[in-house]
């Protein structure tokens, strides 16, 4: 199955309590990242950012639905999730991905730019060429250009100051992760929202 409808179907119902995704970098990663994020808030799914295994969760009293979403290369950290009650997308590397293959439901990174090309095209039906190259070189940067074209399709000029754009927006984006991650204070999460809205609304402006 399509590494998108994997995602999707996971996060659409129960029968899967983990996933795991082949994290090639973090630019990948943070493509997956914010589709699993898009797609958990259409659901009214509750995301939880995770160092660690704190604590298990059971059975909630509100039936709220939620997930955890957990980066590591431990294995020991690893197979502790797996062995938990806990719904939860795990972002590893290569190597533990191929050693747990046969065991759990997968998405190869590796597939990225097939998948990010299949998004547009078949989930946002999205034909335009300029920003499926785009974000296929920069698939950090994919959902906040594709905000940008739904927004003005007809007059969508594609970013050509990726470099600058990338290097500034990843590290933003690396931070709000790291905060929630953290479970932080909200607002200091907000600011840094806004900061990275400001600098596209400006970068859009230049044009």
């Amino acid at each position: 199955m399509n590494n998108i409808r994997v995602i999707k179907d996971f996060i659409e119902n129960n029968s899967n309590s983990k996933l795991l995704i082949n994290m090639v970098s973090e630019e990948i990663s943070f493509f997956y990242l914010y589709l699993i994020e898009s797609e958990a808030s259409i659901k009214k799914i509750k995301l939880y950012y995770k160092d660690n295994l704190v604590e298990e969760r059971f059975d909630n009293l509100f039936e709220i639905d939620e997930l955890d979403i957990y980066f590591s290369n431990n294995k020991r950290m690893i197979e502790r999730y797996i062995a938990s009650n806990n719904r939860c997308i795990i972002f590893t590397d290569y190597k533990n991905y191929k050693n747990y293959s046969k065991n759990f439901l997968l998405v190869n990174g590796y597939n990225y730019q097939r998948d990010i090309e299949y998004y547009l095209n078949n989930i946002l039906e999205i034909n335009n060429l300029d920003i499926i190259d785009f974000c296929k070189g920069s698939p950090h940067l994919a959902f906040s250009e594709i905000s940008k074209y739904i927004v003005n399709s007809t007059n969508y000029i594609k970013e050509n100051r990726i470099k600058e754009k990338s290097n500034f927006i990843l590290e933003i984006r690396k931070m709000i992760f790291d905060l929630k991650r953290k479970q932080k204070d909200p607002r200091e999460i907000y600011n840094y929202l806004k900061q990275e809205v400001k600098y596209k609304k400006f970068s859009f402006l230049a044009y």
